[in-house]
């Protein structure tokens, strides 16, 4: 069964409280270090509670400008919709990549809605060609050749990490990549998977045999417009936690993408539940 329609019902309109509460410290830590630029910002925003966009905007631009992320998104969704201001995606798409680099996820969200609208019509990935990756974290998984391969900044922890590309320099449609949470002394027999799952925030969980190892298999959605796939099974040397994180705009035209990779997934010490 394709592991996209087994999660696709259970998204609905569920929220991830643990990321608009990081997303608000994101925020508000960015608003501290502006200063002056606090008491703008908050007028422009009850400015635009009241419709008064045409007073709101200069404030949000000069709030914008001196790299406000809360202003840069507000901004470049007022030019994406054409809202109090005539529609000018180009400048749209700048303040959102800036307001995302940032650290505002909601930003990537709005960016990803706007490539789905310019390119409607998505191509279907066929006869991709993967490459089986022997880790020396303790696993084997099947990579796709064209994707390009990033360093991990840390190679005891994460590895086989690869994107690939969309147009634009901070979104991606599809990312794979592996952590191994260690667990000395061969203890992990004794962790519980259900527990772990369960502590991963408001997302949906199901137990899962890829046909390699048992495990949890958990879905989430994103507040920067993806739908995250996450495989958690255990091997001697710990719990291993693969995630593929999709654009969610895509999802549909991944799927045999996702299945493959998550299908493909194997540890070489398995310890079941």
């Amino acid at each position: 069964m394709a592991i996209n329609k087994m999660f696709k019902e259970m998204f609905n309109e569920q929220k991830r409280k643990k990321e608009l509460e990081h997303q608000k410290e994101v925020l508000k830590k960015a608003l501290e270090e502006q200063g002056s630029m606090i008491n703008e910002y908050d007028r422009a925003m009850e400015l635009l509670k009241m419709k008064e966009y045409k007073k709101a905007i200069p404030i949000l631009t000069k709030c914008a400008d001196n790299n406000n992320t809360g202003a840069q998104y507000e901004l470049g969704r007022l030019l994406k919709d054409g809202i109090g201001i005539e529609v000018d995606k180009v400048k749209a798409k700048k303040y959102l990549i800036s307001s995302y680099k940032n650290g505002y996820k909601k930003a990537g969200a709005l960016l990803r809605e706007m490539n789905h609208k310019d390119n409607e019509v998505c191509k279907k990935i066929v006869d991709i060609e993967y490459e089986k990756i022997n880790s020396n974290l303790g696993y084997t998984i099947d990579m796709p050749k064209n994707w390009i391969k990033l360093e991990s900044k840390n190679k005891e922890c994460f590895d086989t990490i690869a994107i690939d590309k969309l147009d634009g320099d901070v979104l991606f449609n599809i990312k794979m990549q592996v952590f191994l949470i260690e667990i000395p002394n061969n203890m992990s027999y004794s962790v519980n998977l259900d527990r772990i799952a369960n502590n991963m925030g408001c997302i949906e969980s199901v137990s899962f045999n890829n046909g390699h190892c048992e495990g949890k298999l958990i879905c989430g959605e994103g507040l920067d417009g993806t739908c995250n796939y996450i495989f958690i099974s255990k091997g001697s040397k710990g719990v291993y936690d693969l995630r593929v994180i999709v654009d969610k705009y895509l999802d549909p035209v991944y799927e045999e993408v996702i299945d493959h990779i998550i299908y493909s997934f194997d540890i070489e010490d398995k310890i079941d539940e």
